[in-house]
């Protein structure tokens, strides 16, 4: 599994491709609502809640149509991190949930690169594990302060 991803210390999500297939059409597309406590001039502490989407360009998949909200944070010097790290619950269209834990790096406004580990889920996926990797790129937010992005993701996993 992947979580998406997070930029500019913003968004992060998910997105869970079959085994076999090509791992990097699931997308999720995310926005979030973040908390910086600036800690002098160069540095800031960045606490986030996102929620998203996740979208694959088949139309098909184990998160396809599912929500996401994920809660994370990283600590920011000089626009760079490479301490992100959140907790993610995917609600999939059956109500089945998937969660995972996930980290990054990057710069702010700048691709992100991390990783996902499944840790669990509920109904059909319990017992799932897996884990992948993601890149999140942040694109033009809405409103002055917001942050918008998207995340595609290379993820393997296993069901009982």
């Amino acid at each position: 599994m992947t979580p998406a991803a997070k930029d500019r210390a913003s968004d992060v999500g998910l997105s869970v491709a079959r085994p076999g297939c090509d791992e990097r059409r699931p997308r999720t597309f995310t926005s979030l609502t973040s908390l910086g406590a600036p800690l002098g001039k160069d540095m800031v502490q960045v606490s986030y809640d996102v929620t998203g989407v996740v979208v694959s360009d088949t139309g098909e998949g184990l998160l396809h149509g599912s929500s996401v909200r994920c809660i994370g944070g990283m600590f920011v010097v000089n626009g760079a991190f490479d301490n992100e790290t959140n907790s993610c619950v995917y609600t999939r269209p059956d109500g089945d949930q998937i969660f995972t834990t996930g980290k990054a790096s990057g710069k702010q406004g700048q691709a992100a690169k991390g990783s996902s580990t499944i840790v669990g889920g509920t109904g059909k996926m319990a017992g799932i594990t897996g884990g992948g990797e993601f890149t999140r790129t942040s694109v033009r937010p809405l409103a002055e302060g917001g942050s918008l992005s998207y995340a595609r993701a290379r993820t393997t996993y296993k069901l009982p």
